[in-house]
């Protein structure tokens, strides 16, 4: 139970600190990870005007699956007394559903990047976008604790 919730705690880190007034707009976070990965992974121009479009749709399906959740779980984060194991279980629920529904976009997302990479370049793609992540989760780990909400 703690690993999945620390796993969760992960996956939604880049909405807490997006969503923090000393935080860059979303937006601004995407197109951040979006410069990361073009130099990251060596696109050519062109092969980075064919993987633009797909990676702002990709991005936005995942936003929008995390924040059709976001208010129930900060709601359930804030209130930490008396959960019901009903609760619990829609938590839990709604937790693995995201991350299903999650995995099904990066399948679909893989599959369009594909027709417009080599195997190789898809390699680097998404060596340099977990290398976005664990940097964006360094930064936010060095913080100090008063500027975590």
């Amino acid at each position: 139970m703690k690993q999945i919730i620390v796993l969760f705690m992960l996956s939604i880190s880049g909405l807490l600190i997006a969503q923090e007034s000393e935080q860059p707009k979303i937006e601004e976070l995407h197109n951040r990870k979006w410069e990361f990965i073009v130099q990251k992974s060596q696109l050519t121009t062109k092969e980075a005007a064919r993987v633009k479009p797909l990676f702002w749709e990709y991005e936005n399906a995942v936003w929008k699956t995390m924040e059709e959740n976001r208010e129930f779980f900060r709601g359930f984060y804030r209130n930490k007394q008396n959960r019901s194991e009903a609760q619990y279980l829609e938590m839990n629920e709604r937790y693995i559903n995201a991350e299903i529904q999650k995995s099904h976009l990066l399948k679909i997302y893989y599959a369009k990047l594909k027709k417009q990479l080599s195997s190789e370049s898809v390699f680097k793609y998404f060596s340099a976008e977990r290398s976005f992540r664990k940097e964006l989760m360094d930064k936010w780990q060095d913080r100090p604790q008063g500027h975590r909400k």
